[in-house]
């Protein structure tokens, strides 16, 4: 139990610090060639999910998943075009639903594999 409440504090962390520079940058300015805030937030929005599969999947007795086994650029690009339509703020709170899904999905684990 303690190791999922560590790890998920690590998580929790890291999300707090990326939600500070979200704040700070202009959503439509491009900070990566091609890549502006949202693309990176729909980019972590599509890892997130393809792990909360792969938790609930070993919470359930079954098998992880693998993404994108092999072609992790075609994953980053399908995660990125998923959400090019929507809104930045639409594409902000898929992110942090996702990210309140991903928590949930670490609690429900049965145990953690390591310490």
């Amino acid at each position: 139990m303690e190791s999922k409440e560590k790890l998920i504090g690590f998580l929790e962390e890291s999300h707090q610090n990326i939600e500070k520079l979200v704040s700070q940058v202009n959503p439509n300015l491009e900070i990566y060639p091609g890549w502006t805030i949202s693309a990176i937030l729909a980019h972590f929005t599509g890892w997130d999910r393809a792990v909360i599969a792969s938790l609930n999947a070993l919470a359930a007795g079954g098998v992880p998943s693998v993404v994108a086994e092999g072609d992790h650029d075609l994953h980053n690009q399908t995660s990125v075009s998923e959400r090019e339509a929507l809104s930045f703020e639409q594409v902000y709170q898929d992110w942090q639903n996702t990210h309140r899904q991903l928590k949930i999905a670490i609690r429900d684990l049965p145990c953690l594999l390591y310490t």
